[in-house]
């Protein structure tokens, strides 16, 4: 997966900014009870901002490693969800706050399960569970887990282990209590030793961020694309972050800063802010509730900064509609007889064009039904571009297929184009697309143009919009016309023929007597761009022939048809005996190609709009 450092340069600075702020924050004191923990330097301050993009903003002592610590705790407790299921976790384990410190040992008071996963007891009797679950590979599985997350291999600091193992007197005290009541459904010391460990592994500050990316990108690293967690287990991880993360702080934390967040005695805080950014500060001395002091004013800061609080976001300004035409003025390449445009120029209000993009969560996808509902007529096609969806979660996804099934009831066919990178929307593994999914914009616009033709042959005149007369030759006068025929040759083509080649000479103009004929280039083998489609009564190729220019572009038979065929030398002949005639048939050939240019610009003007 493609990542970058820093490219924001204006976001550089607010994190400079307010780290210089705090840097002389002198509040609190490295924690003590854990010897090799009152080593920290308390000068050490670090932050980072991770994006579920990949990029990274950092500043400080970002890289210097220092142990996890209870940071761990939300992804042993995703790990434990993965592993045995929430309903197996609930039994073990509650999700309800506490209101007590870490340290505190809290139980219910009938079951005697810990309170939530994230102070102490609730952590102990996660981390028993992953070894229960697999005692010989549990610590292999754990930190291929942790290491995941950060998108890098982790290691245990070993020092820092025995420290926690030699004085967790008061962690065995309630692992014992945890034996008595059946949560650990056997020895205790296993599971301990492996909860020693897990908070020993060692971090730092930038790894602390992209493991919270990876959170609020649903269990997708942000930089190396390895998934990690499905969206269901992040989101019941980071809902016990929301309500206990910060243990008896927790409450102050969501309404001065207002994120799920995690804090650890090493000195690390990591918030989430989900669907957008992790953020990591990285300090050791620690306040009275055992979280970082620096960390909690520099979360309050760039939660105010940035307004990064999740209750307090601005109302959604409905920008999940790009574009919204209608087939009168949105045409596709497809250029038609003069018949047929002016039966798409009256009608052309049955057909819609969507552009829709961004996430489509719920807000969004609300909106466009909406606008589905007040946009589209009966008996008329929608034609809906997918392009710049960038998100379709799968409930979504229903919400808008459920909603085509309806217009479909209503008479009313919607055409989808360019969903294939929407997992859970596009239809199934095959290679073969249903009917009404396209991979171009311009398919799908000429498809629902072509349908709507049909729909008015069979409501209307069936006859009404059938032309085999070529649009040249119909403006002329008879007399002229009657001049002109005899020097035309009649070719014929099958489909897939090439009728011109682009850097040929312009020496022919060609009026499509019957069939469709397409202009455009071949990129690379097998994969040609189409600039134009023209069907019968068009004229073609006039601007080399009149120019006396190379051709730009490919024709191709699309289907089987025919052309009349004007030379170069007969129309310089003609210019020489009749150039009266030349005169009448630059003008009709003047006025189609300003009829071109209009479409042409009206098309640009609506990209411009967009």
């Amino acid at each position: 997966m493609p990542h970058s450092d820093a490219t924001a340069s204006a976001i550089q600075q607010i994190l400079e900014e307010v780290h210089a702020r705090f840097l002389n924050l002198r509040d609190g004191a490295p924690a003590d009870y854990i010897p090799e923990l009152a080593k920290a330097d308390p000068d050490d301050f670090g932050i980072v901002i991770a994006t579920t993009d990949g990029r990274v903003y950092e500043v400080g002592q970002t890289r210097k490693l220092f142990t996890i610590q209870s940071i761990s705790k939300p992804f042993a407790y995703g790990l434990a969800l993965k592993l045995l299921s929430a309903d197996h976790m609930q039994t073990k384990v509650g999700v309800e706050p506490s209101g007590d410190a870490f340290n505190a040992i809290s139980l219910h008071p009938v079951s005697g399960i810990p309170r939530n996963p994230m102070i102490n007891a609730g952590a102990i009797a996660t981390t028993a569970q992953i070894w229960a679950h697999d005692p010989e590979r549990a610590e292999s599985m754990l930190l291929d887990f942790l290491s995941d997350m950060a998108g890098h291999r982790l290691e245990v600091d070993e020092a820092v282990f025995r420290s926690e193992r030699d004085t967790g007197h008061r962690n065995r005290a309630i692992g014992h209590l945890l034996r008595n009541f059946d949560v650990i459904n056997a020895s205790p010391e296993p599971g301990l030793q492996l909860y020693f460990r897990q908070c020993a592994v060692k971090v730092t500050c930038q790894d602390l961020a992209v493991m919270a990316a990876t959170l609020a990108c649903q269990g997708r690293n942000p930089r190396t694309g390895v998934v990690t967690l499905d969206p269901a287990i992040t989101t019941n991880v980071l809902a016990v972050m929301g309500s206990c993360g910060m243990y008896d702080y927790t409450g102050q934390w969501l309404y001065n800063v207002g994120m799920p967040a995690k804090s650890g005695v090493g000195g690390g805080v990591m918030a989430v802010v989900p669907g957008r950014v992790g953020l990591a500060v990285y300090s050791p001395p620690l306040d009275s509730f055992g979280n970082s002091s620096r960390g909690i004013a520099v979360c309050e800061e760039l939660s105010h900064r940035l307004e990064l609080h999740l209750f307090d976001q601005p109302a959604r300004s409905g920008t999940t509609i790009r574009s919204s035409a209608t087939g009168k003025n949105r045409y596709s390449r497809r250029w038609r007889s003069a018949a047929e445009f002016g039966h798409l120029d009256r009608h052309g209000e049955r057909i819609r064009v969507l552009q829709v993009q961004g996430v489509l969560d719920f807000a969004a996808v609300e909106e466009l039904l909406s606008h589905l509902e007040a946009s589209v007529i009966s008996e008329s096609f929608v034609v809906m571009d997918l392009a710049q969806v960038v998100g379709l979660p799968s409930i979504s996804a229903g919400l808008v297929l459920n909603q085509l099934e309806l217009l479909a009831q209503r008479g009313i066919r919607c055409l989808l184009c360019r969903g294939e990178h929407l997992e859970g929307f596009w239809p199934g593994e095959s290679d073969t697309l249903p009917p009404d999914w396209f991979t171009s914009l311009d398919t799908a616009l000429e498809t629902a143009e072509n349908l709507l033709l049909e729909k008015l042959r069979l409501e209307d005149a069936p006859n009404a919009l059938e032309s085999n007369t070529i649009h040249l030759l119909e403006v002329l006068p008879e007399a002229s016309r009657a001049v002109l025929e005899p020097l035309l040759e009649r070719r014929s083509f099958t489909k897939g023929e090439l009728v011109f080649r682009r850097g040929d000479a312009g020496q022919e103009l060609f009026l499509i007597e019957a069939g469709c004929f397409s202009a455009g280039e071949e990129l690379q083998p097998g994969k040609r761009i189409r600039f134009a489609t023209f069907s019968t009564g068009v004229s073609v190729g006039e601007i080399a022939f009149l120019n006396g220019t190379p051709r730009t572009a490919d024709m191709v038979a699309e289907e089987d048809g025919s052309c009349l065929v004007l030379q170069r030398e007969a129309f310089d002949r003609l210019h020489e005996e009749r150039p009266d005639l030349v005169i009448e048939i630059l003008l009709a050939l003047h006025g189609d190609l300003a009829l071109k240019l209009q479409r042409a610009n009206q098309q640009l003007s609506l990209l411009e709009q967009r």
